[in-house]
């Protein structure tokens, strides 16, 4: 079957959607019906692959949360680290590399984790000293000379550690509230962005948040990641040596 213009401007419409990541099918009813001509149409479905191939770009899934896109790094919309915000310097983007991260290997430490749908929740002081505990491993790694399989983590874990968990501003606008010179600062201000793209949300108790569905989906396709290996890797509680994953208690690895 041959697109009409009508069809075409609906291929633009759902990918206008899917391309607002707080945007939700159940919300409008006219992302409902443009997802729904992706899920049942096949040469509407595979005009807009290819469309999407030509970006760079691909459907992770098309379930309730819309059509959730992922990107290869050449794509005009790849993610870098240093869109985050206050990411400019290179301490910045380490550490909110190594926060991103570290909070996918916190939620899904393993593959049966990502496989299964439910609510993960990310305290932040929690995590703080989880993702710090990792540091640690890392440094006793390092310490016994073993290498660790990413050189962009072998550098963050560095910068995280040598930071206090926890610094307020003491002079102008920063005055009393978390300075950037603490890594807690690094976690909240990750969480808060990915809110912004729709794949968490503050708890109204505040000091929480919960992961949704995007997030897990996006993890599931950078699984494969070293940093992301590694640390969950950690979360499991195993040790990594050279390379391969032997499981050791932690108790006796402490000893």
């Amino acid at each position: 079957m041959t697109l009409t213009q009508a069809d075409h401007t609906d291929l633009g419409t759902l990918l206008a959607f899917a391309l607002q990541p707080n945007q939700r099918p159940g919300r409008s009813p006219e992302y409902r019906r443009v997802l729904g001509r992706y899920r049942t149409e096949l040469d509407f479905r595979l005009a807009t692959d290819a469309v999407l191939h030509g970006l760079d770009t691909r459907v992770l899934s098309d379930g309730d949360f819309g059509l959730v896109l992922g990107v290869n790094p050449e794509s005009p919309f790849a993610f870098r680290v240093a869109d985050l915000p206050n990411a400019a310097t290179r301490d910045g983007r380490l550490l909110a590399g190594l926060v991103l991260v570290g909070i996918a290997a916190y939620a899904y430490p393993s593959p049966a984790d990502l496989d299964e749908e439910r609510v993960r929740r990310i305290p932040e002081t929690e995590f703080e000293q989880w993702l710090r505990a990792a540091c640690d491993r890392l440094r006793g790694r390092d310490g016994a000379g073993e290498p660790i399989p990413d050189e962009g983590l072998d550098e963050a874990w560095r910068a995280y550690h040598k930071k206090p968990a926890h610094r307020v501003g003491e002079r102008g606008r920063g005055a009393g509230r978390l300075s950037p010179k603490c890594t807690l600062y690094w976690v909240r201000n990750t969480l808060a962005w990915l809110a912004e793209q729709g794949m968490a949300r503050p708890e109204t108790s505040g000091g929480a948040w919960v992961l949704t569905e995007r997030f897990r989906i996006q993890v599931k396709d950078m699984a494969s990641e070293p940093a992301y290996t590694v640390l969950a890797a950690i979360g499991r509680g195993e040790h990594l040596r050279r390379n391969e994953v032997a499981p050791v208690p932690l108790d006796e690895e402490d000893d």
